[in-house]
């Protein structure tokens, strides 16, 4: 029989090695030392900026390299624009702790983090050497996630160019791709991208980005929208890629995504060591935050009336975005359950079992919300998520972004 226990531990070793192909994380920003960005012959209608995935790049990598997938959209692009468009990747680690072949070191969070702040620089860069030249973004995987950040920022004002420079970003296997979401968040049922600023739009509109929807979502579970640049991003995934399409009812895949993205797992003494660490800091920290948030106390009665599920609480302490609880935190919940223990002390009869009939229901949903887990049927369509995952060029999935690109350049350079 599975229980909620064995079914956590069983979910968090699977996620640290699923993960290990396909990359997760949540996305902050950071300082990394910036490179300059290759500009030239002149300035182009658009500059290309791509960020390779996981094991796909490095911080000494040519950054004219057309390699890997995001390399397999942005060559057919320079073909078919010449003169119109320059393009350059971003050199960064590239690492999920120290595990996959060609990756960096660092823990995968640090690395992301990486990547956003490289990108940043490059765009602030091309933005003041070439006012009049628009900028577009390819991400895949881990890619993916520092474009997605960068896209979010900007639209919402707060990136380091404004969302008029921006001609269109396209996200492949995004780990925090929404649940279900269409190819352009915001915009169900859009199929053609919207123009790029200040541009007629008429080779963009004879574009159409049709590729197969996915189910699930991304198992980064961070997704979030693009303000003004809703319409310009896309985010495309091929369905059963764990990295973008993992089940609906997988919370604690999730937890263990959070967690071992945040793992140093250069070896396998510092793996386990720094993954029971992280795992027990996660349950921990979700305990304190239940016990402040979710227990009332008072006139001798106690009740438990969760605010959020136990899943989302655990997924809430496992994203490094989130405070952890303080000190002050951590003793105000001792106090706290000193207090609950009294109250039941005090009318164990009366108080205990509605007490442990809510938990029970708690408990209950916690097993409900990752009832995916424990459904063969749902893994069938995981038998091959690594071929899925690398797979975007083989299975055309590429197609429709270089003919974007291409379309792109050319409305921005009629108004030259």
């Amino acid at each position: 029989m599975n229980t909620p226990t064995s079914a956590r531990a069983r979910t968090a070793a699977a996620a640290a090695a699923l993960i290990t192909a396909v990359g997760v994380a949540a996305a902050p920003t950071g300082t990394g030392e910036a490179s300059a960005v290759p500009v030239g012959p002149g300035c182009p209608a658009l500059y290309v900026l791509g960020i390779q995935g996981t094991g796909q790049s490095s911080p000494t990598a040519d950054p004219l390299a057309d390699t890997g997938v995001v390399g397999a959209l942005i060559a057919p692009v320079l073909s078919a624009a010449p003169g119109l468009v320059q393009r350059s990747y971003i050199p960064y680690g590239a690492g999920f702790g120290g595990a996959v072949p060609g990756g960096g070191p660092d823990p995968y969070v640090a690395s992301v983090s990486d990547a956003r702040a490289q990108l940043d620089a490059a765009v602030s860069q091309i933005a003041e050497q070439c006012p009049a030249t628009m900028i577009a973004g390819i991400g895949y995987s881990q890619g993916a996630q520092a474009m997605s950040s960068f896209a979010a920022d900007v639209g919402a004002g707060v990136g380091p160019v404004g969302p008029d420079r921006i001609a269109g970003i396209a996200l492949y296997a995004h780990p925090d791709r929404a649940n279900g979401a269409p190819i352009f968040p915001g915009r169900p049922g859009q199929t053609v991208p919207d123009p790029a600023p200040g541009t007629s739009g008429a080779a963009v509109s004879a574009v159409r980005l049709t590729n197969p929807p996915a189910a699930g979502g991304g198992i980064a579970d961070g997704a979030t929208g693009y303000g003004a640049l809703t319409g310009r991003v896309a985010d495309i995934c091929t369905d059963g890629d764990l990295a973008c399409s993992a089940p609906d009812r997988a919370a604690l895949l999730r937890v263990g995504a959070e967690i071992a993205a945040q793992a140093d797992l250069r070896d396998p003494i510092a793996a386990i060591g720094s993954l029971n660490a992280l795992f027990h800091a996660a349950l921990g920290d979700a305990w304190t935050t239940v016990v402040l948030s979710d227990f009332q106390v008072g006139g001798g009665n106690v009740d438990y009336t969760p605010q959020l599920p136990l899943a989302a609480r655990l997924i809430d302490a496992a994203d490094p975005r989130i405070p952890a609880p303080t000190s002050g935190d951590v003793g105000a919940a001792v106090a706290r359950w000193n207090e609950i223990t009294a109250a039941v002390a005090t009318n164990p009869i009366g108080l205990l079992p509605t007490l442990a009939g809510q938990l029970s229901v708690a408990w209950g949903q916690l097993v409900a919300d990752n009832a995916d887990l424990l459904n063969p049927a749902v893994w069938l369509r995981y038998a091959d998520t690594v071929a899925r995952h690398n797979g975007y060029a083989l299975t055309g999935q590429l197609d429709s972004g270089v003919a974007w690109m291409v379309a792109l350049a050319h409305d921005i350079a009629g108004t030259r």
